[in-house]
């Protein structure tokens, strides 16, 4: 291999290197994997310039047979949707494409370069390869916020902005092959060749305007929702804050009582069943009145909540929360998944003897991972079969309108590819949750 063909190759590694960044901006949710990154991008490249040696440069069965190679890499490497890698390389083999014909046409306007030169080894070609990199390299950069809101598009809309993407650069093609065809227009060949170039362009920027458009609402769309979210979340806790509210304004309305009985009980004497009365309620309220600080809010307000049936059912609970003040997490999973785990707690429990009632919960985070863990005492006659988890199954006799629990909490927790196991052993029931964090 001589120097032009070494400089073929570290061409093809930029170009390779520009798809994989553009590619990686759109679809990469997590730190890229160098090892695998240098392992596709030298396996491409070797790829590009060996198709480039065997059908000459700007072929289109050349062209398509990288185009194909580099989706099946990049899935085998690092895993991506194939559909969404070959519509994001269409995009960024756009953007590329808009960058080479751009340069070569300012080298053959300013250089008075013949479009001959392009497919051979020259210094006119050099130039427009590094000025047309530089320029991709500009664009993907500096529009990468816009360009990673491409994959939050509808796939339909997606699938019909890759189809003109597409055509897109197949009329860039038809630009390169007047190129290196251009005895077909000998006579005006220079104007005619820019002309070509300058609609590849415009045709270009038009689609990537469009783009840029839908990226743009998309973002507008995405702040509005996470307005909107936060709101939600915000009326969560003012409605927690209300019930909490109404809690006080109860237990003090049967405080009065309570105060009344003893005093009652004083005055005709009965000092010991006024003692009585009193070490009671002391033990009532001392329960009642622990309220639950676990960090985050809609935890915070759920537990209290809970608990507080739990409490008037005179359940015992351990509660051990180690967590963030705030949860990364959209407040009506939590909601689904403690809410319906506590209730069900409650419910088993009531079933059996108030001296065997029993909740145990356990929230942490372990390995970017929520778990979640809540077990309960229950009547060991109540066998809980294997598919209630996915069934509506429920011991009460109104079974139509109960039941849906376990199933609601397995649809939440696996919509956010969480794990979700039950175990029945014998007097207690216990439910391990992971939700990635």
């Amino acid at each position: 291999m001589d120097i032009w063909g070494y400089i073929e190759f570290m061409v093809n590694i930029i170009d390779v290197s520009l798809l994989l960044y553009f590619t990686y901006i759109i679809l990469g949710k997590s730190k890229l994997p160098y090892k695998r990154a240098a392992a596709a991008i030298i396996l491409q490249s070797t790829i590009n310039t060996i198709l480039n040696g065997c059908f000459g440069i700007g072929n289109l069965i050349s062209f398509s047979l990288m185009y194909f190679s580099t989706g099946v890499i990049y899935h085998l490497l690092f895993g991506w949707s194939l559909v969404k890698i070959y519509i994001c390389s269409i995009i960024g083999l756009l953007i590329m494409g808009i960058s080479e014909t751009a340069a070569m046409t300012a080298v053959l306007c300013i250089g008075k370069a013949s479009a001959y030169w392009f497919y051979h080894p020259n210094i006119h070609r050099m130039t427009a390869v590094i000025l047309s990199k530089a320029l991709s390299l500009l664009i993907i950069y500096s529009n990468k916020d816009r360009f990673k809101n491409i994959d939050k598009i509808e796939d339909i809309r997606l699938y019909q902005f890759a189809l003109i993407t597409g055509f897109n650069v197949l009329i860039g093609f038809i630009a390169f092959w007047f190129y290196k065809y251009t005895y077909i227009t000998r006579g005006y060949k220079s104007w005619y060749i820019i002309l070509m170039s300058l609609a590849s362009i415009s045709f270009s920027v038009t689609v990537l305007s469009i783009l840029r458009k839908i990226s743009d609402q998309l973002k507008k769309e995405t702040e509005w929702k996470l307005k909107e979210r936060e709101f939600e979340r915000q009326r969560f806790y003012i409605s927690a804050i209300e019930d909490m509210l109404r809690q006080i304004k109860a237990q003090r309305h049967d405080f009065n009582h309570h105060i009344s009985c003893i005093y009652g009980l004083l005055r005709m004497g009965k000092t010991d069943e006024a003692k009585a009365y009193m070490e009671k309620l002391t033990q009532y309220l001392s329960s009642f009145n622990n309220i639950i600080s676990a960090g985050d809010p809609i935890i915070s307000s759920i537990l209290n909540a809970k608990m507080e049936k739990a409490y008037k059912e005179h359940i015992k609970c351990d509660i051990d929360i180690s967590i963030p003040h705030k949860l990364n997490l959209e407040f009506w999973v939590i909601s689904i998944v403690l809410g319906n785990l506590l209730d069900n707690a409650v419910e088993a429990c009531t079933n059996i003897h108030e001296d065997m009632r029993r909740i145990a919960v356990t929230i942490h985070i372990r390995q970017d991972h929520l778990i979640i863990k809540v077990s309960n005492s229950k009547d060991r006659k109540i066998i809980m079969p294997e598919s209630s988890i996915d069934e509506n199954y429920s011991a009460k006799e109104d079974k139509a309108n109960h039941g849906f629990g376990l199933p609601n909490i397995k649809k939440t927790v696996e919509n956010m590819n969480g794990f979700i196991e039950i175990k029945d052993m014998e007097d207690t029931f216990e439910v391990d949750i992971a939700i990635p964090y």
